[in-house]
């Protein structure tokens, strides 16, 4: 009898255990993909600003881009070396910036991605602010959809080496 008890919970400690590293590898796999996907938009944003860019003055293009949670923030600067100590401002009050740099920055990592960008680009910060000063990114989280802020973007040539985006709709 003692032995059966020893064996259930041997398996149930085991059972624990597996269930534990499963979610854990669950849930770095997640935390990869979310940054991957920011990877590729960020990307893919760089590569239609500089297709607009290279088009005549008054072209335009719209696209829309969804910032997940993990992306402390996106933005144009000059200086890539230094992180923005605080941007929860900024990205609430739509500030901008002009640059020629467009850079990123993970919540979690204390370096800058930054790529080169041909025109002087004017662009708001954008990112995804905290959970609790975003109800619709609580929202989204209750209702089990990926935590993300979606933006719908205008980006328009203005000058001979201008470029301007204005966030058309925040539609998440």
């Amino acid at each position: 009898m003692p032995e059966e008890w020893l064996y259930v919970t041997g398996g149930i400690f085991i059972a624990m255990l597996v269930f534990v590293i499963g979610y854990n590898l669950l849930t770095i796999n997640m935390i990869q993909a979310q940054k991957q996907m920011a990877l590729t938009k960020f990307k893919d944003l760089q590569t239609d600003i500089e297709t607009v860019c290279l088009q005549e003055v008054n072209n335009y293009k719209l696209t829309k881009i969804s910032i997940p949670t993990s992306v402390r923030v996106l933005y144009v600067t000059d200086d890539t070396k230094n992180l923005l100590p605080t941007v929860v401002e900024k990205i609430n009050n739509k500030e901008t910036n002009k640059a020629r740099n467009i850079c990123m920055q993970f919540i979690d990592e204390q370096i800058l991605r930054c790529e080169k960008l041909t025109c002087n680009t004017t662009m708001p910060f954008m990112g995804s602010l905290p959970e609790n000063m975003d109800i619709k990114i609580m929202v989204k989280k209750i209702l089990g959809e990926a935590p993300v802020k979606d933006y719908e973007l205008n980006i328009t040539k203005t000058l001979g080496d201008e470029v301007e985006i204005n966030i058309g709709g925040n539609v998440g």
